[in-house]
């Protein structure tokens, strides 16, 4: 079976739908699979090797580039496609994609399903993961789930060097990630969990993530490592996968950390963590806590972040 995956972005949805992929292929080993994502996320499709052909959307490209995807995406022929983004450009590929079945999904907008010849459902307000979940039984697969994403242990990168220099171990980590695509889901004391931790944990090294470089307001320790605009995806990954505890707004680090099975602490400040939180929320790894942007709110997420690390 040859199986065509549209998911081209955000970085978390592209996690989620690692999650279901990855389970397709335990099921169905002799699957092949290619899969369209955003030029800024090809790093962790192609590196961890889901798939076997990755091909590249470029999001602010030309006229040309998009002809160029058309024509990549009509190389093949598949027995499947999946539309696991449910928008019009997604919809758009999915038309082009040379396959009697496409799929997509229900709550598809902007006139994407008109590209479908299935649509899939789910019952009510479930978790984003178990919205893409309804694609596996359209090809005979349990829809049953783990949560985790294997294939994130093949990403590699040489960001321990920076570590290794300093004589710090490099499984003695906390990953925090103070950012999100919007302002509203952002916590906005991560500057003094990161104090809180500093003074609490013994040798504890905290390595603070994103894109946007140091304003220079954080602490000054040796064992505070600002990262931020200063690492690939590949380093990202890397780095929660050997942490002891990754902290995050509602973001794609955060499911990343999830996917991994490790120690996860979401903050949600304007979503729900039911929908939008690590997953699963029944496994111990994973904790999530609804915030509303208070100073008072300090001491518990110091408390849950202590706890997770002293389970860790």
């Amino acid at each position: 079976m040859r199986l065509l995956v549209i998911k081209p972005s955000s970085l978390g949805d592209i996690v989620h739908a690692m999650v279901i992929i990855s389970e397709l292929r335990a099921q169905l080993p002799g699957c092949v699979i290619d899969w369209v994502v955003g030029d800024r996320f090809f790093d962790i499709v192609d590196q961890s090797r889901i798939a076997s052909r990755v091909i590249i959307y470029e999001r602010h490209g030309h006229l040309a580039s998009i002809f160029r995807l058309i024509s990549e995406i009509r190389r093949e022929t598949y027995d499947y496609v999946f539309d696991m983004q449910g928008l019009a450009r997604s919809g758009l590929m999915t038309f082009f994609s040379k396959s009697i079945n496409k799929i997509g999904r229900k709550d598809a907008r902007e006139l994407a399903w008109l590209a479908y010849t299935k649509t899939v459902d789910y019952p009510g307000p479930v978790h984003a993961i178990d919205v893409l979940r309804a694609f596996l039984p359209a090809v005979g697969c349990s829809g049953k789930v783990s949560g985790l994403v294997g294939e994130l242990e093949n990403i590699h990168s040489q960001i321990f060097n920076t570590f290794l220099k300093t004589k710090i171990w490099p499984n003695d980590l906390v990953c925090i990630f103070p950012e999100s695509q919007r302002p509203e889901k952002e916590w906005l004391f991560f500057s003094k969990i990161v104090e809180k931790l500093l003074q609490q944990t013994n040798g504890t090294a905290i390595v603070l993530l994103g894109n946007k470089p140091c304003a220079g307001e954080e602490t000054r320790s040796p064992l505070l490592f600002d990262l931020r605009g200063k690492t690939t995806l590949a380093d990202v990954v890397f780095l929660i996968k050997h942490a002891r505890l990754t902290i995050a707004n509602d973001s794609g680090p955060l499911h990343i950390s999830a996917a991994l099975g490790r120690n996860t602490l979401g903050l949600f400040t304007a979503t729900d963590p039911l929908r939008f939180g690590p997953y699963p929320l029944t496994r111990h790894t994973n904790r999530a806590l609804s915030l509303k942007n208070t100073p008072q709110e300090l001491d518990i997420v110091t408390k849950t972040a202590l706890e997770m690390l002293a389970g860790a």
